[in-house]
């Protein structure tokens, strides 16, 4: 049995299907039910952030996904859910950090995966270390859809996007092969694109013109804090965007299959930018 947390979101929604496809019992925890679509899985409903629900939803589980969004809460989370995995007798965890542990300086993103990993230490765990999701250019949709303009800090700033699905695929083949215990995996799209350049790959999906206009960082700390994240977490943002990525080869190597593009990404959800 093979339990998945985040199981509707970008990367546990893809897992689950991967899972079914390749004839694996697959449990889901949701706190929400109503929120689980899929037919031929177990549902438990329960929250990561209430420990006391992991041991039912653990009950005998071999294989755990974990996924939980970045935060001053990542650790204790990861923690709790890796004490409850041990007493069930869980023998490998598949677990979402980042690769912004690998940034020098260490940026805070990066301290708080980094104490995701060690909250697994005792545990057989495969580390994921995703860059830049593909799924964050979602947070220009709105200023998209009311006009032709993004105001974005650091616009000539890199990352490698990756297509959450791409994520999924690794994860899967990590839950489902053996070889992968102990090992961190270091993901990333297929190209170095600047944020300027995701634009425009939208702006040319779309059909018309998107304006990118530099915002100060105070500027753009300012908008991400209007729109309900935290100061902490703008100011973490903020200390991903001026850096020189470098892509990697680990999708095509653990799945066989070349990463899907950021183009293909935004035509799969260009109905989110109209």
């Amino acid at each position: 049995m093979i339990l998945v947390t985040g199981a509707t979101g970008n990367i546990g929604g893809p897992l689950v299907q991967m899972l079914l496809a390749s004839r694996q019992d697959v449990r889901v925890l949701t706190r929400d039910r109503a929120r689980v679509r899929t037919s031929g899985v177990e549902i438990v409903v329960g929250d990561l952030e209430q420990p006391a629900t992991l041991g039912p939803a653990l009950a005998g589980v071999d294989r755990a996904f974990f996924v939980f969004h970045a935060g001053a809460q990542l650790a204790e989370r990861a923690a709790e859910f890796a004490q409850a995995a041990r007493a069930a007798g869980v023998r490998h965890v598949v677990a979402v950090s980042s690769g912004t542990i690998e940034m020098n300086p260490l940026p805070l993103i990066g301290r708080w995966h980094l104490a995701l990993e060690e909250a697994f230490a005792r545990l057989a765990t495969t580390f994921l270390r995703p860059d830049n999701f593909a799924s964050n250019a979602l947070r220009w949709a709105p200023f998209i859809k009311q006009g032709s303009m993004v105001f974005a800090p650091y616009a000539d700033g890199q990352s490698t996007p990756i297509d959450p699905h791409d994520i999924a695929a690794v994860a899967h083949v990590a839950l489902t092969t053996a070889g992968h215990d102990g090992k961190t995996y270091t993901l990333s799209g297929p190209a170095v694109m600047t944020t300027r350049e995701q634009v425009g790959v939208i702006a040319a999906e779309l059909g018309r013109e998107i304006k990118v206009v530099d915002a100060a960082p105070d500027q753009a700390r300012a908008g991400m804090m209007k729109s309900g994240m935290s100061e902490q977490m703008a100011t973490a943002i903020l200390e991903l965007l001026n850096r020189t990525p470098r892509p990697t080869t680990t999708v095509r190597d653990v799945t066989g299959v070349e990463p899907r593009s950021f183009a293909a990404w935004v035509h799969d959800h260009r109905a989110a930018f109209v």
